[in-house]
């Protein structure tokens, strides 16, 4: 069943995804650096995809932290070795409805303007495993407006407790965002309007919270009052609906938000 469900994933991308003109582009290391700790919440590693070779360009970040093995261990075949079963058996309905979302719900210029997200669970050398946030985004384009490279980020956010589905959301820059939910073996799309729930300024705050940092700190860092920092928790609880902080952070993460 293994190797039947990674062929389905295979199938996706060369069926709907084929590159027939390839890109022509270097990209510059630190620049990927910089995109790939942006998305970040925790220990994550990354990785450049290359749909013209399916393989994987460059795998990089603390991938020792998160899964206790070497850079040069991870590759396309041992990532779903390491992927939990019921996981890669819905990877190709994760990867057909974002490929779906990008090549035919919006324009081929905005493309490149979204980011894709949902949880994985992979397995640690231990063989325990461990809930990842998979977000990816497309690096460059082929002339006829294929995915040529893709930079894949997984971040390790098992201390949240985020509950698990095979939910996949997408985060637009300056765009509206959407928001897939599976049921059933069937997507529905919908705009994803949590996050016009919370100004600027308190996603800052949830972004910081989620890295496990103190309200004191989170003050000092955005050079407010912990009072200032307290009131924006408790407007974000409000709006959310949600308990507790934990709750709001999971579901921000889950949906794209930070």
């Amino acid at each position: 069943m293994n190797a039947e469900d990674q062929a389905k994933v295979m199938h996706v991308w060369e069926s709907e995804n084929r590159i027939l003109d390839p890109a022509k582009k270097a990209f510059r290391l630190e620049i990927i650096d910089q995109i790939a700790s942006l998305f970040s919440a925790g220990d994550f590693y990354y990785y450049v995809l290359n749909f013209e070779s399916l393989q994987l360009d460059l795998v990089r970040g603390g991938i020792r932290e998160v899964l206790g093995i070497a850079p040069d261990q991870f590759t396309l075949h041992s990532g779903f070795e390491l992927m939990h079963p019921d996981d890669l058996a819905h990877l190709h309905e994760k990867e057909a409805v974002s490929i779906d979302f990008l090549y035919n719900r919006i324009s081929p210029e905005e493309i490149l303007s979204y980011k894709v997200a949902y949880l994985l669970r992979m397995r640690h050398v231990s063989g325990q495993y461990k809930t990842l946030l998979h977000q990816a985004i497309a690096l460059s384009l082929t002339d006829n407006g294929k995915i040529h490279y893709a930079l894949g980020i997984h971040t390790d956010v098992s201390h949240l407790n985020i509950p698990f589905n095979h939910n996949v959301s997408f985060k637009g820059y300056q765009k509206p965002s959407f928001y897939a939910t599976y049921n059933r073996g069937v997507y529905t799309l919908g705009e994803n309007t949590f996050k016009t729930l919370f100004t600027k300024r308190e996603i800052e705050i949830l972004h910081h919270i989620s890295l496990g940092r103190k309200f004191n700190e989170i003050a000092d860092r955005l050079y407010v009052s912990p009072h200032t920092v307290n009131t924006h928790k408790k407007n974000i609880l409000l709006k959310s609906g949600c308990k507790s902080m934990s709750e709001v952070i999971a579901r921000c993460i889950r949906e794209g938000v930070i």
